[in-house]
């Protein structure tokens, strides 16, 4: 192989793996927006303010995630489809689930008001080698 053609090939594969990073960042931001209230169609203007991409750019993107199935026209805008919604789902929790961790006896489930586990009905595993379990009464 040549210089020349390694260089290319390498420069193809980087774009590739671009590209796939690009469109798993924007369908864990489109599954964030559905998730925080936001609507379950976005534009790329509505997108925009959480990517460093213009917007041209980001349609593009947005285009090629519809291409994939991932994402479904919706009027003048786009929603994730079953197939994008699931995978945007495993994304989103691949990135974020260090971040959920509750710290000593905090209940991540959002059931639990302070250190009260009265009305819990799940185990609370806080990291350390014990585990707080609760049920209701």
């Amino acid at each position: 192989m040549t210089a020349s053609v390694a260089k290319a090939a390498g420069t193809s594969g980087e774009a590739a793996l671009r590209g796939i990073a690009e469109r798993e960042e924007i369908l864990e931001i489109c599954y964030w927006y559905k998730g925080e209230g936001f609507g379950e169609r976005f534009t790329v203007a509505a997108l925009a303010p959480f990517l460093a991409k213009g917007q041209a750019e980001i349609g593009v993107i947005i285009e090629a995630l519809v291409a994939d199935g991932a994402l479904l026209r919706d009027g003048l805008g786009y929603r994730l489809s079953d197939t994008g919604t699931k995978a945007a789902g495993r994304l989103f929790h691949d990135t974020f689930t260090e971040f959920q961790l509750g710290s000593h006896g905090e209940c991540t489930a959002g059931c639990c008001d302070g250190d009260d586990h009265s009305q819990c009905a799940h185990e609370h595993t806080d990291g350390q080698a014990h585990t707080h379990t609760h049920k209701h009464r």
